[in-house]
């Protein structure tokens, strides 16, 4: 089974995703947000699905939702800082 580590870049509000397949292979993707609402995108959705199957998925999807609910706090926190 494919394994993923995920990293927030607060300072571009992006978090950084490396996909390591069984073979060894790696592929990486970045999801942008937006810091004041956390709104993004996950358009490789399906591709990863159909891939990895859709509970890894799930999986990945709540990792980088934590992350970007970090990136919002962040933000709101440096606002508040102002």
């Amino acid at each position: 089974m494919a394994s993923f580590e995920a990293e927030l870049d607060s300072a571009s509000n992006i978090v950084q995703v490396v996909v390591t397949e069984d073979d060894g292979s790696e592929h990486d993707y970045q999801f942008d947000f937006d810091p004041r609402t956390g709104r993004w995108e996950f358009s490789e959705r399906d591709l990863l699905e159909r891939d990895f199957g859709e509970e890894w998925v799930e999986e990945l999807e709540e990792e980088i939702e934590r992350l970007i609910q970090v990136g919002v706090d962040n933000a709101e926190d440096e606002e508040e800082e102002e």
